[in-house]
């Protein structure tokens, strides 16, 4: 294999694929679907072990490994954010280099699944009211808020940034809610384009880079993410449907 880490290659080069891309697609469904499919091995455990085990290079081309990270980021990039493409292709009893060209197409054009949206989600009043119920007793904000505030967080219709205690509280609920497609792929620019969220540290509100960062630092620090309880409310929220 053209990137693996092991002693037989401690003191020699290799040469990388020339369609590493795609090598790398066909190794993280190999892996899914032993992994993840027949032995049931917890998804983020996957990723990482993953990831980390093909981020080394045995080559001095310095081109090859600027390529090589770019490759692996956008193969993590995927794993991690678009877990729906992820279940739509790697469930597959093969995956050909066909299926590789669309799910890499879906990935990079996020309009092929998601029509453009001006608004998170559209909930009825009975989620609106669990939601915000949640909210203030998990004390995701500085103040409490009340039922319409949470409403038009997710219409996208705020007049003034909503200050969070912590972000880890907020993004769990919205990630754990992008994961069931009740809101878009597309939530954190929806997010950051609407100033809905600011830190308490700074009052700013949050940019695309802050977030993306917070959520990858939450995906590898925290044992579960989304943790119990924000998956549970998002089945909740499901159901009142």
């Amino acid at each position: 294999m053209y990137l693996q880490c092991n002693n037989h290659f401690t003191n020699q080069e290799i040469e990388l694929s020339k369609d590493e891309l795609w090598d790398l697609f066909k190794v993280s469904y190999k892996h899914y679907q032993t992994e993840v499919i027949n032995d049931r091995k917890i998804y983020n455990r996957y990723v990482n072990d993953l990831i980390s085990y093909h981020l080394p290079v045995f080559t001095s081309d310095e081109e090859a490994i600027r390529k090589h990270f770019q490759n692996l980021f956008c193969v993590y990039e995927l794993l991690t954010d678009r877990k729906d493409l992820v279940e739509k292709y790697f469930t597959k009893s093969t995956f050909e280099k066909t299926d590789f060209s669309k799910m890499l197409h879906e990935f990079n054009h996020v309009e092929v699944i998601l029509k453009d949206s001006n608004g998170l989600a559209s909930f009825n009043r009975k989620q609106i009211k669990l939601i915000t119920d949640f909210a203030n007793r998990k004390n995701f904000f500085t103040t409490p808020v009340d039922e319409n505030t949470i409403e038009k967080f997710f219409n996208c219709t705020l007049k003034k940034t909503l200050i969070a205690t912590n972000l880890r509280y907020i993004l769990q609920l919205l990630y754990s809610l992008s994961q069931q497609k009740m809101i878009p792929y597309n939530w954190v620019s929806l997010v950051v384009r609407n100033k809905m969220l600011a830190p308490q540290k700074s009052m700013i509100p949050s940019t695309r880079g802050a977030i993306s960062s917070r959520l990858t630092e939450l995906k590898n620090t925290t044992a579960t993410f989304p943790e119990e309880e924000y998956v549970n409310i998002v089945k909740q929220l499901k159901e009142m449907y």
